[in-house]
């Protein structure tokens, strides 16, 4: 970013070892939109820097979700690239097979313009996939007429505030007046995304601060450190046959994205909570609110497709909701020119926080 001529600003904010939800290190993040409430994490600072102004665009880190959380809960955009698309030569390690950095931004132009910079094959960076460079600008203002988009029926919709479900329904309607085929599909595999994503995500984290967890546990928080103690009680069979599970899941998965183009989901089951609010209603039931905010983004971080959050609209309460759009491995183009049609369809991504 530096070099292509941006002008940096600052360093912000995150959660602890980008494993956690809104906490900040030393202060805690605030959302724009109601200070009283969390922005998400884990790349907190960037998505509160964005919707605040306080920037054009920032960076984050996306695991089982940690750009696309505050992205949907802070009402910007945030893209989760393909898994291999931007190098991560530099950025502390979570979990090296899931661990992916994309742009924070205002709209889906400002992402694409973010990522004609960012991404690119490294060679310093085993993960980098070496493929073609391309401009993620040159087709954002062709017509999403024809495309086939997918709404998946499992999953998503276990656990959903009504609010976002019909913000996700209105949606898919103004990508179907847009000349786009919206179907609901069937892909039973997503089921299972939360015990594959946990299980490889804590056992790689482990590993990764196991020199912490045995001579400075007293130096992680305890949320945190009871993380890495379970992934690191997590045994090689466990882990791989969670990894032999993503391969299944990535199988299917493909099968689907061979029928369509897009998949359509939201982004986040709910508003933002408050700070400190550990439970959240939904339905007269009472939900961790945590878990909430990870729950639907991490599918697409097992099978690592590009996948944006936009803002789709507001609580009654005031407060963003977003979507997802995902697309098949290395279309990065595709996902962000759907975004781009929704924007100027609709008028969410204009609005501004009142801080």
């Amino acid at each position: 970013l530096k070099q292509a001529g941006s002008i940096l600003l600052g360093k912000l904010t995150m959660s602890e070892l980008a494993m956690t939800g809104p906490a900040g290190i030393g202060q805690e993040a605030r959302n724009p939109w109601n200070v009283d409430h969390i922005p998400g994490g884990s790349s907190s600072g960037s998505g509160v820097a964005v919707a605040a102004g306080l920037c054009a665009g920032a960076l984050g880190s996306d695991t089982g979700g940690s750009v696309r959380i505050p992205a949907g809960l802070c009402g910007i955009v945030g893209l989760k690239p393909t898994f291999g698309r931007v190098s991560r030569r530099g950025v502390f390690p979570l979990s090296f097979s899931l661990d992916t950095v994309g742009p924070m931004t205002r709209t889906a132009r400002d992402a694409a313009l973010v990522m004609n910079v960012i991404a690119g094959h490294d060679p310093r960076d085993p993960s980098s996939a070496n493929v073609a460079d391309e401009d993620f600008t040159a087709s954002l203002d062709q017509s999403i007429s024809g495309l086939r988009i997918g709404i998946p029926d499992e999953f998503f919709y276990d656990i959903i505030d009504p609010e976002v479900a019909e913000a996700m329904c209105a949606a898919t309607g103004v990508m179907k007046d847009l000349g786009a085929t919206v179907e609901r599909v069937s892909i039973p595999v997503l089921n299972h995304s939360l015990a594959i994503s946990s299980t490889i995500l804590v056992t790689e984290a482990a590993e990764v601060h196991i020199d912490n967890l045995r001579y400075r546990p007293q130096d992680i928080g305890a949320d945190v450190r009871g993380r890495l103690q379970t992934g690191a009680l997590i045994s090689a069979q466990d882990y791989l046959k969670a990894q032999r599970a993503r391969s299944e899941f990535n199988r299917q998965m493909a099968e689907v994205m061979e029928t369509y183009d897009i998949l359509v989901a939201p982004t986040i089951a709910t508003g933002a909570p408050k700070i400190n609010q550990t439970r959240v209603e939904i339905a007269g039931k009472q939900e961790n609110a945590l878990s909430l905010m990870s729950r639907l983004t991490r599918p697409f971080n097992i099978c690592g497709y590009p996948t944006v959050s936009v803002p789709s609209g507001f609580t009654s309460a005031g407060l963003p909701i977003g979507i997802q759009i995902a697309g098949r491995a290395f279309e990065d183009s595709t996902v962000l020119r759907v975004a781009h049609a929704y924007e100027q369809a609709t008028e969410w991504h204009t609005r501004r926080p009142p801080v």
